[in-house]
């Protein structure tokens, strides 16, 4: 090789090497925010230093520019068990949530913590972290206290007897494959219940419900019972019991309970809440389940 070429090569690296000497000199410590959820994310996330997690372990790898460490993350999840998980029930009882200190973390467990997050602008995860157990330690205030959902449940004025919802339903002229007709009153929130034939339908049950909210109302216009279940679990993790369909993923079902379906995580009835489908109580909703058959003719208005 000729020594004019090795003589550049020899200067390139170590230019090269002498960067790499005064980087790792010049470089700092990296200054890291640990947000709750970082430890059970699955996918490599980026704060100026490259942090893996895993969901099944309680310890972060923080790789900088110049070494790699462990730092083990305390954060306590659902599923958790023993006297951690009591201590921040206890914590969380302070501000009103009513949980049972039993040291198991649950769906109760769990929403209660969801809550909490919602109300001091944490990421709701359910899973307490450093972030969320500073915030448990604050001083309890009425501010900061949890009140239970408001449930109404009393019968809108306007049409309720049961002879003017009768001739409501009679003088629209309505029929239907079955010998049932269900007339969802969205602007009362009642679910009216009929038997009969055309012209000739007789009130058989009027339920209070809650419809959809006005940014996720339920759909409107005529529809049939389509398909049935005795559960499903919604996205947020709650269950869902005794659903009919209405249309689509528009469902009649009972109120919300915990994810093992032993609880009630929300009761209310008469406002219009839910994401579209239409709430009952868990005996109507079983009604329905139970005694209307597939074809029967709905109307939404």
């Amino acid at each position: 090789m000729n020594k004019r070429y090795l003589s550049c090569i020899l200067f390139i690296l170590m230019i090269i090497l002498g960067g790499s000497t005064l980087a790792n000199k010049d470089s700092k410590p990296v200054k890291l925010t640990i947000d709750d959820s970082l430890l059970y994310q699955n996918n490599v996330t980026v704060y100026q230093s490259k942090i893996y997690a895993s969901n099944q372990v309680k310890s972060i790898v923080v790789e900088t520019q110049n070494k790699q460490q462990t730092i083990v993350y305390t954060a306590i999840k659902q599923g958790d068990k023993g006297n951690k998980v009591k201590e921040i029930q206890q914590k969380l009882n302070k501000f009103g949530y009513k949980l049972y200190v039993d040291g198991d973390f649950g769906s109760l467990t769990y929403y209660a913590v969801i809550d909490f997050q919602l109300r001091n602008k944490l990421a709701r995860d359910g899973i307490v972290g450093d972030l969320t157990l500073k915030k448990l330690d604050m001083l309890v205030t009425p501010a900061n206290m949890y009140k239970s959902p408001v449930t109404k449940t009393t019968i809108p004025k306007a049409i309720i007897s049961k002879d003017e919802l009768e001739k409501f339903a009679n003088n629209k002229n309505i029929d239907s494959l079955t010998s049932y007709f269900i007339w969802i009153d969205l602007s009362h929130q009642r679910v009216n219940i009929f038997s009969g034939s055309k012209k000739k339908w007789d009130l058989v049950k009027s339920m209070v419900c809650s419809s959809g909210k006005a940014s996720t109302p339920t759909v409107k216009g005529d529809f049939a019972v389509g398909s049935k279940g005795s559960y499903f679990i919604a996205d947020g993790g709650a269950r869902c019991k005794y659903y009919t369909q209405i249309q689509g993923n528009y469902l009649f079902h009972s109120v919300l309970y915990d994810n093992k379906g032993k609880y009630i995580i929300d009761n209310t009835l008469g406002l219009p809440v839910s994401h579209g489908c239409v709430r009952l109580s868990l005996e109507n909703a079983k009604f329905i389940y139970d005694n209307i058959p597939a074809k029967t003719t709905i109307w939404s208005k």
